[in-house]
């Protein structure tokens, strides 16, 4: 059912109409999306019809926005009991999480098979620069063979999850969380087969960080929003033109992981460090 049907006569109808069609769903957690002012003043009304229509959802949480340098969502529990604490199960990983107080973007989820389904990590020493929960580098240590994988985590929150994560995916013999600026952490962390820096709207100011650590022939998987309209060459030049001096990198593979937003689009772009 579409829960928009049960809000007819119940909320303004040019309200209505500029409802999110889809509501995320994490473990007995929904989620909606209401960015829009109007809508968020209809945020319970809104919650109980989602939870109405969304069959085995314990409690719904509203979204109203994206904050800080940790984009931390601002919301609240609109409908149901309980917290929002819940455990979401996605391509056999298990991540704990608290909708109302860490991020969870589904739309992430092919490059997460990419990663799972990788030979290249298997028997490799991984760097993963935001680590969050543990989005990207759980499905690497779950599914593939890494020798370990060093998380850095600056967010307390995100960082406590990740922790429980590891324990909840029994990956503790292979993953290494560290709380703390990627910056610092990299001084505590040994050269690298694979980097990941899964951060958006800033990762390039990092990418000195990141080939400092992988050794010569690794990878650096770059992840950053571009204009959708950039092809792969213009989107890999605007890579290449942050890599610092004393560095030399190859372009070798530039994929489109999901829409951010109108006009705009979240991709990976992979380098090789040649020297």
């Amino acid at each position: 059912m579409d829960y928009r049907e049960l809000l007819e006569g119940v909320v303004p109808e040019g309200v209505r109409r500029r409802l999110p069609r889809r509501v995320l769903r994490l473990g007995d957690v929904a989620v909606v999306r209401l960015y829009d002012g109007e809508a968020w003043r209809y945020r319970r009304e809104v919650g109980e019809a989602v939870l109405e229509a969304v069959p085995g959802v314990r409690c719904v949480v509203a979204w109203r926005g994206i904050s800080g340098v940790f984009r931390e969502p601002v919301g609240e529990v609109v409908a149901g009991e309980g917290d929002a604490e819940t455990v979401h199960v996605e391509l056999g990983v298990r991540y704990k999480l608290d909708p109302t107080r860490v991020m969870f973007a589904k739309g992430n989820l092919r490059e997460k098979r990419r990663l799972a389904e990788r030979g290249l990590f298997d028997g490799a020493s991984v760097f993963d620069m935001f680590a969050g929960i543990g989005y990207l580098s759980l499905p690497v240590a779950v599914h593939r063979d890494p020798e370990v994988v060093y998380c850095a985590e600056l967010n307390p929150v995100a960082y406590r999850y990740l922790v429980e994560n590891v324990r909840l995916n029994d990956v503790g013999d292979v993953v290494v969380p560290f709380l703390g600026d990627c910056r610092e952490v990299a001084g505590l962390v040994p050269e690298v087969d694979v980097v990941i820096m899964g951060y958006l709207k800033g990762t390039l100011d990092f990418l000195d960080v990141a080939l400092s650590k992988v050794r010569v022939g690794g990878r650096v998987m770059v992840h950053e929003v571009f204009p959708a309209d950039w092809d792969e060459g213009r989107t890999a030049g605007e890579v290449l033109g942050a890599v610092p001096g004393g560095f030399e990198v190859e372009v070798v593979d530039v994929r489109d992981v999901k829409s951010y937003g109108p006009g705009l689009v979240h991709r990976v772009v992979e380098l090789v460090r040649l020297k």
